[in-house]
């Protein structure tokens, strides 16, 4: 059995998957092609200020080829570290939802306090149960890399330890490393270390470097999929089902 954060996270992933391959596609027939539509369009008077990249776009393809390269990888970096983190909330909160046991935990064990005006403003008590059910998972995913966070999940759930000596999590935290290197603009080369080999990105990136990426991405996304699955079935197996009230509620 699997849940559905489960399903989520894959359906997502698979979009990612054909993202970066049909980023890969791109070369400089498809930008001339694009600066035409885009030139005969009925909105072109509209959008003045994208005239002059418009122009180079049709002059120096090549040239936004690297943009376009360069900003797919930063998009799929971001939106898988994005997705991989709204999976660990999204499960915390599904355990909780089938297992006030769990829920009882995480109340203690974030030392949440129960505002007395949501006695008073919530008329339904599943209600107010499932506001500190987002507030537990949220704040439980806050900050730090991938391995903090996970190994909070971890202990939350009373999951085996010997999760997080897995080197997938390696592998994770260096893509989250390239997606804080990129919301903090701290530099203008991304590097990951992937398998023991270095493999650095920059805003220069040719067509050969994003098909690298890519290719190295997606056996990424294959390989945590499978990490995802194996701890899906974990948590579902250590957290039964003793109320499903809320998940008519969520």
């Amino acid at each position: 059995m699997l849940s559905a954060s489960y399903a989520r996270l894959g359906s997502e992933l698979s979009g990612l998957k054909l993202q970066a391959i049909i980023s890969g596609q791109i070369d400089a027939n498809n930008c001339l092609e694009w600066g035409g539509k885009i030139s005969k369009a009925d909105y072109f008077d509209e959008i003045k200020s994208v005239y002059p990249i418009h122009d180079r776009l049709i002059k120096e393809p090549n040239f936004m080829l690297s943009k376009l390269y360069y900003n797919s990888l930063k998009s799929l970096i971001i939106s898988f570290s994005a997705t991989l983190e709204f999976f660990l909330k999204d499960s915390m909160q599904l355990n909780m939802m089938r297992n006030y046991s769990l829920l009882k935990k995480g109340l203690i064990e974030s030392k949440q306090v129960i505002d007395p005006k949501d006695i008073v403003d919530i008329d339904d008590i599943e209600l107010v149960r499932l506001k500190y059910i987002k507030n537990i998972s949220n704040n439980m995913c806050s900050g730090e890399m991938w391995s903090g966070k996970f190994k909070k999940y971890v202990k939350f759930l009373s999951l085996p330890n010997n999760l997080l000596g897995e080197t997938i999590n390696k592998k994770i935290d260096s893509i989250w490393k390239m997606r804080n290197d990129i919301a903090h603009a701290n530099t203008n080369i991304l590097s990951i270390n992937y398998n023991g080999t270095i493999h650095k990105f920059g805003a220069d990136i040719n067509a050969e470097q994003y098909t690298e990426f890519a290719l190295f991405f997606i056996k990424l996304l294959d390989e945590t999929l499978s990490f995802v699955e194996k701890v899906d079935k974990l948590s579902l197996e250590k957290w039964k089902t003793t109320d499903a009230t809320l998940f008519y509620r969520k």
